[in-house]
């Protein structure tokens, strides 16, 4: 046990002093931080945080108790767990302790200073050693407090929050007043959800990191118009709705670039735009399916993904073995797996998107426009794929083949 005995008087001594301590002390600690930074409710909690702490350093010095052992009053405890649940920072709570500290300090050295002697120097090196670690104790004790009622608080939050979007998803039943207000999210609007997530592979605080600057970048890139929902979907996934005014618009490819040169680890799948409690729902839904079909193609697959472009492919998830028939009864041996079919089927694909332009094809593709001639004639010579009448169904076959690689290749 540490050795204050000589600063037992100087505890005695302050015994008188408390409560004028404690008065000066609320009011510039009210001064310094005031209120308003902690919400009204909590000023009154916040006054009987400061005297217990006073009476127990007072307590302390006076009886000789080692300070390394002194635990937090239950006012002080209960004061930090209040400003954890209200989301208040924990620097709020350790700028009160040391200004707390700054002024009993100020008052006991007053006191050792009060009284003449050869000793008066060693008293106050041992009055701030007492400080330090009595200071030391409170703010690790405390600071475990608030974070371990701030973990509970939000794990318990969300948690909740999970439970209020699932009835919102799945049930008939559900009081939507009471959702908003618990999600803090209006639902008689329009919104447009989105899917991200990170590659597996990616460590969980740069995941977290990453899920968050994305949120960021796609409600700003959106145009959304008050703030979003969001929910996790996983450890490395959200699912967010945006607010939107329906007149908004951002091409895939825009967002995609900004993506890529935010250089954050992300995928995006974006939902359609809806009114009201049905469209919360179809959005998420339609931003589910953009998603499962941006995992099926796999890496080659864009960073950003919108329901709306890929609509035909992404409501066909549930029919593998007759996606994968319909492919080969299409495209024939074009639709076999490996690299050069591949490069074949990406210039068929970007030939029907021109038009039938080779020189459009050529640019887009940035090979000469002789390559693409070859490339066509390959694909109608060799492979028997006819070019003239309606191209519907050809096309359809070259974006499942796209879309859902990893489908049709494990099936064929």
């Amino acid at each position: 046990m540490a050795a204050y005995g000589s600063l037992v008087w100087v505890g005695q001594a302050l015994g008188p002093l408390t409560d004028a301590i404690t008065e000066d002390l609320i009011r510039v600690t009210e001064q310094m931080i005031p209120v308003t930074d902690i919400a009204f409710d909590l000023a009154d909690l916040r006054a009987a945080s400061i005297a217990e702490n006073i009476a127990v350093v007072q307590y302390v010095l006076a009886n000789n108790i080692d300070p390394a052992t002194v635990s937090p009053p239950a006012g002080a405890a209960a004061y930090a767990q209040r400003l954890a649940r209200r989301g208040v920072p924990l620097t709020v709570l350790l700028r009160a302790y040391g200004l707390g500290q700054y002024r009993l300090l100020d008052a006991a050295i007053g006191l050792i200073l009060a009284v003449p002697g050869p000793d008066q120097a060693t008293r106050i090196a041992e009055l701030l050693r007492f400080a330090g670690t009595y200071l030391d104790r409170l703010n690790s004790s405390m600071g475990r407090i608030y974070e371990t009622e701030r973990d509970r608080w939000l794990s318990s939050r969300q948690a909740a929050r999970q439970q209020w979007i699932a009835r919102l998803l799945d049930s008939d039943d559900v009081d939507v007043p009471a959702a908003e207000e618990a999600l803090d999210y209006r639902l008689d609007q329009s919104h447009r959800a989105a899917e991200v997530w990170t590659p597996p592979d990616t460590p969980g605080a740069d995941a977290a990191r990453a899920l968050d600057q994305a949120r960021q970048l796609l409600s700003t890139a959106m145009g959304a118009r008050g703030a979003e929902l969001a929910a996790a979907t996983g450890e490395r996934a959200l699912r967010i709705w945006f607010p939107s005014t329906g007149d908004h618009h951002i091409a895939p490819e825009d967002l995609a670039n900004q993506i890529t040169a935010s250089g954050l680890p992300v995928r995006v799948a974006i939902g359609t735009v809806g009114d009201g409690l049905p469209g919360f729902r179809n959005s998420a839904r339609s931003a589910a399916r953009a998603k499962n079909l941006a995992v099926t193609a796999g890496p080659d697959a864009p960073p950003v993904v919108d329901f709306d472009t890929v609509a035909p492919f992404a409501l066909l998830s549930d029919e593998p073995d007759e996606l994968a028939g319909l492919v080969r009864r299409v495209l024939g041996p074009l639709a076999d797996d490996g690299a050069k079919m591949a490069m074949l089927r990406h210039t068929l694909e970007v030939f029907l998107a021109e038009g039938g332009s080779y020189s459009g094809t050529a640019r887009l593709l940035d090979v000469h426009r002789n390559t693409v001639q070859y490339r066509i004639q390959q694909i109608t010579g060799r492979y028997g794929i006819t070019l003239d009448g309606d191209n519907f169904r050809l096309r359809f076959a070259l974006g499942v083949c796209r879309w859902y690689r990893h489908i049709i290749f494990r099936t064929f």
